[in-house]
């Protein structure tokens, strides 16, 4: 099976831009366009809402399975604590209805959600209020939570996109930098190794000097694989797989939908992404107390 197989690339022949995002209101930035220069309109304003009440209802009674499914919730989080590079899978097929209502309910929705496809399935992902607690529902009726640093499903679309070998066009016209930073690109995703300790390479597009012909080249030669994840919080960070491994198009956008950051990371999923290895020990001690609320 070929790589174009397990995860699509995205069709950008239709877009004038494929770094921008559908039915939403255009950002801005090095892919999207010009960025703001008002100065005040990068800080933004933070959504303030409160989050949603919980629903169970008042004479919610848990069932045993639900509890045996709970108690194996917290042995995930205790594993994956000890050894942050392991995860552990629970599927929801084995609750009822209800009792899978009640889990969506106490989990709740977190910051990190998106999509990826992968071997013609595509995969909804939530993280829950618990950092590296995610919901994991495919087009195929497949339905589960994982305790992981990241999705199982999102590493294994990551690692079946192409590898960064690529033709490099020739400077021409308004192309003023495009053929450097393509150069650079492939030269360290190449070089990429998935052990490697070291943070992933930034590109900031938003300090280049790129031409807007530069812009076309990028998006053009880079592409998007079907595969976005967007971290909210004080905006969005916005994530985009290219078509080649190691290569993510990753964009920091404000409360008011400007871009303040423009960047291409080059290495593993970015870290917005990814819960971090001392999440496990404080999700389990907020399971703890959640369990004692709802329960």
């Amino acid at each position: 099976m070929s790589n174009d197989d397990l995860i699509p690339a995205i069709d950008v022949g239709a877009q004038s831009n494929p770094m921008i995002w559908e039915n939403e209101e255009q950002a801005e930035g090095v892919f999207v366009g010009s960025a703001s220069d008002d100065a005040l309109a990068l800080l933004g304003v933070p959504s303030m809402a409160p989050p949603p009440a919980p629903r169970l209802p008042e004479d919610f009674l848990p069932s045993d399975e639900l509890r045996n499914w709970l108690d194996h919730l917290e042995t995930g989080l205790a594993k994956v604590a000890a050894s942050p590079n392991s995860s552990h899978n629970l599927p929801m097929d084995v609750l009822s209805a209800l009792d899978v209502q009640a889990v969506e309910e106490i989990l709740g929705e977190g910051e990190v959600s998106g999509h990826v496809t992968l071997d013609g399935v595509c995969y909804q992902i939530q993280e829950s209020v618990l950092a590296g607690v995610w919901r994991i529902r495919g087009d195929d009726d497949s339905y589960s939570v994982e305790v992981a640093t990241a999705p199982r499903v999102a590493l294994a679309a990551a690692a079946a996109l192409e590898i960064a070998e690529y033709d490099i066009p020739a400077p021409a016209g308004a192309v003023m930098n495009a053929p450097a930073v393509l150069a650079e690109v492939s030269e360290r995703a190449l070089a990429w190794q998935e052990d490697e300790a070291e943070p992933n390479h930034v590109l900031n597009f938003t300090l280049l000097p790129m031409s807007e012909a530069d812009h076309d080249v990028l998006t053009a030669v880079l592409g998007r694989a079907d595969f976005e994840l967007t971290s909210g919080g004080f905006g969005d960070c916005r994530i985009m797989a290219t078509r080649y491994r190691h290569v993510w198009a990753v964009q920091f956008v404000n409360a008011m939908g400007h871009t303040i950051l423009d960047t291409i990371e080059i290495g593993a999923l970015p870290a917005a992404a990814r819960a971090a290895s001392q999440d496990f020990e404080d999700s389990a001690e907020r399971l703890a107390e959640l369990l004692e609320a709802y329960l």
